[in-house]
């Protein structure tokens, strides 16, 4: 559920149930800009469970929130977008326009970033142009850059999951390639549990395609495929 923040008591609720990071962000010339350390921190909740940069609020050492504000709010927030679309600066854009928000604190304006946790299709999310050494997670309130086994397995996770939607070529058949007897098997225990389900009319073939999203069609052919999904 998309939080929306308004005030500093709400900023406090989501310090105490959501990853929060606070960032200055005045530029050398106090004109406002987008703070060079947003970078390790995007990557880092992206790769984690997503979380908050507050820009433009100050947080004392004993966790008072002190609004500073932002200078050319819309110059950062145009500045955030067109680095988040820029490969050479990040790997993905897990952002959308709703995720920032634009309010006012004690007269101040503030940008609030929400950062969603990437897929694992996303991951790693990384910095410039390759994971090792670019890559952050989120530990202890601070940004830890990634050891290079700990990107290889979120390399490995992602090819997994690009796997699971990969089609069979057309020399693999269901009535050769899959194994009937464990559909029948399937079907048997359906009916012992719920004998009126609407699957149990069906035939092997069509039981197959309902329960295990196994065969599709490939458009650009229009044929029904296996796929490794399955």
């Amino acid at each position: 559920m998309q939080i929306t923040i308004r005030d500093i008591l709400d900023l406090e609720t989501l310090v105490e149930s959501e990853q929060v990071e606070f960032k200055r962000a005045g530029g050398k010339d106090g004109k406002g800009a987008l703070p060079k350390d947003f970078w390790p921190t995007y990557s880092a909740m992206a790769n984690g469970r997503g979380g908050w940069v507050i820009l433009g609020v100050r947080e004392s050492d004993d966790r008072e929130f002190i609004p500073v504000g932002v200078e050319q709010p819309e110059k950062v927030k145009t500045d955030l977008f067109n680095q988040l679309n820029d490969r050479d600066r990040v790997s993905v854009n897990v952002i959308s326009e709703r995720d920032v928000q634009l309010v006012a604190m004690q007269g101040l304006p503030v940008l609030a970033i929400h950062i969603p946790p990437a897929t694992r299709k996303q991951k790693p999310v990384y910095l410039k142009k390759t994971p090792f050494g670019n890559t952050y997670l989120r530990l202890h309130e601070g940004d830890r850059r990634c050891d290079d086994q700990f990107v290889k397995r979120m390399l490995a996770e992602q090819l997994h999951d690009s796997r699971d939607d990969e089609v069979l070529s057309e020399h693999y058949s269901f009535n050769d390639d899959i194994s009937l007897e464990s559909l029948k098997i399937y079907r048997n225990r359906l009916e012992a549990h719920k004998p009126q389900h609407p699957y149990l009319d069906l035939d092997l073939f069509d039981l197959f395609k309902k329960v295990g999203d196994g065969v599709r069609i490939e458009r650009q052919v229009k044929r029904e495929s296996l796929w490794l999904a399955s």
